[in-house]
Formats: C-alpha cells, structure tokens, sequence
C-alpha cells in the first residue's frame, strides 16, 4: 500500500467527514499519495474518486488498522472529530501501540483537546478556533492574509501602510519584520536591505501578534 509514486511520504486520514476529506483531497492534489479510511461505506464510496486509496473499516479497531498497515505509515491523520470516543480510542491505538511517529488529531473543543495530547498526538488541531482567530484578524484591520505560528507570533499579507511608502523595509516599526515584497503584481520574492516601499506593493510581515495588529491598523 504504502509505496509512493514520489519522495514525499504517504499520509493516511482516518475520518472521511469534510475535515478529513478537504484533507485528503488538498494533500493528492498536493500529489501526496493518501488512504482514507472510514466505517461508513457510503463516505468511502464517494471518497473514492478523489483519493488515492480508500477502505471502510472501523478506526478503532486495531486489526483493521494493521490489515490496513497503517503501522506502517510514517504519517496519519484523524480526522473524527464529534465523536469523541472514536476519536481517543483511534488515537490510542495509533499512537500507542501502532506508534506511528506523527500522528494529527482533529479536537472539537478544549477537553478533547486535551486528551487528545495526554494520549501523546504529536499534533492536535482546533479547525474551528483557529479559522475563528484568522478571520478575526482579516476583520480588524487591513491584513489580507494571516497565518499565526504561535499563539503569539504570526505572519501577515497586506498593503503597507502610508507612513512606510518610499522608505527602507528596515523602516518597519518596533519588533515588526518584513521578509517578502510583491510589486506590479508580480511573485512575492523575499527582500533586500536596498528595498523601498513603494505604494501599490504587498508586504508579508513577521512578528508578535500585538505588533502585527498595530501595524495593520496604523496610516
């Protein structure tokens, strides 16, 4: 199963709802080899057009996972996130006794969460937080694009504002670092100490959370 078509490993989702499958289908059109699984044959059998492999078998059973080799997998997802019991009893057989080296786990709220990470997921997830702190990021101020890190440390895409036109990237204030300019809707490519801002150019900016904000929101 697991002998992909190029250099990059295989992944396996297990949960085929519209976290998992969004999922899958990113990763193979990333050209990721991918095996979903999931115990309802009607989610399998639209999955299976899209995904590189499918199979119905129940994620908590740990001999389906390892007919399925799952063992195997230097990668896996899981993806089942409203039933919290399938979801810790996956997690335990795949990080437990498969010990699959990185393992991402979808949580719905702060105790799954937790559980998740007392069990030893490598990665846990928070969709619906986290798309919660994007896009009120992308409301506040005039940032296009944020991508945050850290709880307290993001990347953001955005028009630089006035006070930075025709002055040196080092001219960003306080702890704020420009690392990647786009001019003439060109590629973004990253910057040089000889760049001036220039109106009309994206920036993408690294820094803390709170300094970000302030520079998002200045003229």
């Amino acid at each position: 199963m697991f002998r992909p078509k190029q250099k990059i490993p295989p992944v396996v989702v297990l949960g085929l709802g519209r976290f998992g499958m969004a999922l899958g289908e990113e990763l193979v059109h990333s050209g990721i080899e991918v095996l979903g699984v999931d115990a309802d044959e009607s989610i399998v059998t639209k999955a299976a057009p899209l995904l590189t492999h499918v199979a119905v078998a129940d994620t908590t059973n740990i001999d389906a996972l390892r007919q399925l080799s799952v063992h195997e997998a230097p990668r896996v997802v899981i993806g089942i996130g409203s039933d919290m019991g399938a979801s810790l009893l996956t997690a335990s057989a795949v990080v437990v006794d498969m010990k699959v080296p990185n393992v991402w786990a979808k949580a719905d709220n702060a105790s799954h969460a937790k559980i998740l990470s007392r069990i030893g997921v490598h990665h846990v997830i928070r969709p619906e937080r986290d798309t919660g702190r994007r896009v009120a990021h992308l409301i506040s101020g005039r940032v296009q694009e944020y991508v945050e890190f850290d709880r307290d440390f993001a990347m953001v895409k955005l028009a630089p504002p006035m006070s930075l036109i025709g002055k040196p990237v080092s001219k960003a204030p306080g702890e704020v670092t420009i690392v990647a300019i786009r001019r003439n809707k060109q590629q973004f490519r990253p910057v040089t100490p000889d760049d001036e801002i220039v109106s009309g150019d994206l920036i993408i900016a690294a820094g803390r959370v709170q300094d970000l904000e302030r520079f998002g929101a200045s003229d």
